[in-house]
């Protein structure tokens, strides 16, 4: 809740900042014919769409005054999508179009203060680990089996029939983004189809459980006796028979998700299972999650993606890429170079940080 609010009056003080520019003496009026389709976006609230338009609309126009307003309408954009390294961008741009904004300056000031807010774990990395081609989920291509089981104990984890179907919803849209990402490098869609369970956990489930080394060979106690395979290689050989696996276990329950994945295949060479924890609360009547993010995130760590936020290195580098910053939505989240790398999609890019193996 804090941190949507923060981003609601960020937003507010940006579109400020945008109104000032523009309705200055020297402006470029609202009513500018070439704005008509802008204005008309921005009244929708189809703010996608203006994004497309302003992008559109910067190659094409010379007046410095409409193209300050035009950057304000961008950086607003930005502020709204959480991409608040954009948002500086584009608000210096404008600065850069005339005298300077004392106003403009400030919302720079603002947005710079609340990346650096968001950096409590970004020294706990020097490195960007290699965890290719390891376990059941080696690589985001072909074939691809997610095994989702619904950890519900009827007290701190209780999964209601709706609660089910909106997180089916969520996890669709996961597969969607991965596949459309998956396009844009020009590398073949995964073929993703997702089969769901129901594993009732009698004596309760605990945040401390759900890490603790026991959990896993619980979680093969109960699908032994609940879904009747005598182990987790049965299970998985008879819902999975081919192709790649991501197991994902969720418990609804608010508490901190994480994948415990197969590092690298020279240190781990046996490593066979991984698996993701979610422990994110799904609500229908949610106006905003972060849900589906959280999946497609930690789903990525089983496929070899590292985390990019820890790496101090990283503050600056892919800051729209999902293993280093949320976006308001999966759908403004960007899959960056590096990332892609680390699920078989695409060469090492150059970065400001060691890349474990890159040249292998």
């Amino acid at each position: 809740m804090k941190t949507r609010l923060t981003r609601i009056l960020l937003s507010l003080c940006v579109l400020c900042v945008g109104v000032a520019i523009w309705l200055g003496p020297n402006s470029a009026h609202p009513e500018d014919q070439r704005l008509a389709a802008l204005s008309q976006r921005l009244e929708d609230s189809e703010f996608d769409l203006a994004y497309d338009e302003v992008k559109r609309l910067l190659p094409r126009v010379d007046e410095p005054d409409l193209r300050r307003y035009l950057y304000a309408v961008k950086a607003d954009i930005e502020v709204g999508r959480r991409h608040y390294h954009y948002a500086i961008h584009s608000l210096t741009q404008a600065q850069q179009l005339g005298e300077p904004n004392q106003k403009v300056e400030e919302a720079i000031l603002r947005l710079r203060n609340h990346i650096e807010s968001m950096q409590q774990e970004r020294l706990l990395d020097q490195r960007y680990r290699d965890a290719r081609d390891n376990g059941i989920a080696a690589r985001l291509t072909g074939e691809i089996t997610i095994l989702y089981l619904y950890l519900d104990d009827n007290r701190w984890s209780r999964w209601s029939g709706k609660q089910r179907l909106q997180n089916r919803h969520y996890l669709q849209q996961v597969v969607d983004w991965y596949q459309a990402r998956a396009a844009q490098y020009g590398v073949v869609e995964p073929q993703i189809s997702s089969r769901f369970f129901f594993l009732n956990a009698p004596r309760g489930i605990s945040k401390e459980w759900l890490r603790s080394e026991r959990f896993f060979l619980d979680a093969q106690g109960l699908i032994a006796g609940q879904l009747g395979y005598p182990s987790m290689s049965a299970f998985i050989q008879a819902k999975a028979p081919k192709g790649q696996v991501a197991l994902v276990f969720h418990s609804n329950g608010d508490a901190r998700s994480f994948a415990l994945s197969c590092g690298n295949k020279q240190v781990s060479p046996n490593c066979h299972y991984e698996y993701v924890m979610l422990t994110e609360s799904v609500s229908s009547a949610a106006a905003v999650t972060y849900t589906p993010q959280v999946q497609a995130h930690e789903i990525l760590h089983l496929f070899g993606a590292a985390d990019l936020y820890r790496i101090e290195s990283a503050r600056d580098y892919a800051v729209t890429d999902l293993m280093n910053y949320y976006s308001d939505a999966l759908r403004h989240a960007t899959l960056d170079p590096i990332t892609a790398w680390s699920i078989g999609w695409s060469e090492a890019p150059d970065a400001p940080f060691i890349i474990e193996n890159k040249g292998k």
